[in-house]
């Protein structure tokens, strides 16, 4: 009896299978990163931070695990200063006439974004701490999609004047200075000064090439406004806003030493212009 060729038939199936099954299977890493993107552009902020922890530690490769970092640092910087402002304007609020009889409520969301806010705040300044060591002349490549950003926060502006808001108004208000700060946050880091309209047009050429000293540079810088929640007139921690400086003062000694290496009059200034804010406990000025 002849032998039947099917070993050699299954064999030649399964070459033809693989050579038809097209490109090679997206990392679980790139997968994730995805849905953090998608996530963020539609607000879900505590998502987006979840699905980008898990980005980073499932990247296939630095490149990528940088970009998640990136990323992840980016918002929870945002975040830190969005939460500043509205705890900053419930006390504003309870100051009002129209907040009079309401006041508790009013400082209950103002020591509940303030507490919130001082999480991330210190998250962020690990986050570029644990960087430092690896920043250099070489450019980062970011690409996301740009937040949704507006001239004014009309929930914020209720609560300044006094209205103790229900949580889903509340809560759009959150959201809508969360995509604000981000916007910041983002295109400054691109160099673009704090112009969001600019941001808004660098991100959608496409991928960003992000230059190490502005990031290091411009995130400190909004670690430094958003200290100011430690100040007399917020949390009154002492402590906490040396701790904010000290970090501040370290990241822009690294941006020192690369401005020595690829020097940029421009950035230096802003690096002075920064420590000169902090040894002067002044808040920071704005990028024109």
């Amino acid at each position: 009896m002849p032998h039947r060729p099917w070993p050699i038939f299954v064999v030649a199936v399964g070459i033809l299978l693989l050579a038809c099954s097209g490109a090679p299977p997206t990392p679980e890493g790139t997968k994730i990163y995805g849905d953090a993107l998608v996530t963020l552009s539609k607000s879900d902020f505590d998502a987006a931070l979840r699905n980008l922890d898990k980005a980073i530690k499932a990247a296939p490769d630095e490149d990528s695990r940088m970009k998640a970092v990136i990323l992840r640092t980016a918002l929870v910087t945002a975040q830190a200063d969005a939460y500043r402002q509205m705890a900053e304007a419930y006390y504003s609020g309870a100051k009002q006439p129209a907040g009079a009889g309401h006041t508790g409520g009013f400082y209950k969301q103002r020591s509940d974004y303030y507490s919130t806010g001082s999480s991330l705040l210190m998250d962020a300044m690990q986050s570029v701490m644990n960087q430092r060591a690896k920043l250099g002349d070489k450019p980062m490549p970011l690409e996301v999609g740009f937040p949704g950003f507006t001239g004014t926060n009309p929930g914020m502006l209720k609560i300044k004047a006094g209205q103790l808001l229900g949580d889903s108004e509340r809560i759009g208000a959150e959201q809508q200075a969360d995509r604000d700060a981000l916007a910041v946050v983002l295109t400054s880091i691109a160099g673009k000064g704090q112009d969001p309209q600019k941001g808004k047009d660098a991100y959608a050429t496409g991928k960003v090439e992000i230059d190490p000293r502005v990031y290091i540079i411009e995130l400190s810088n909004s670690f430094l406004e958003s200290g100011a929640m430690y100040e007399v007139h917020g949390l009154n921690q002492p402590e906490k806003l040396r701790t904010v400086k000290d970090v501040v003062k370290g990241n822009l000694e690294v941006a020192t030493k690369l401005l020595a290496a690829k020097p940029d009059k421009n950035l230096e200034a802003r690096v002075k212009k920064i420590l000169d804010d902090c040894d002067k406990g002044q808040k920071p000025g704005k990028k024109s």
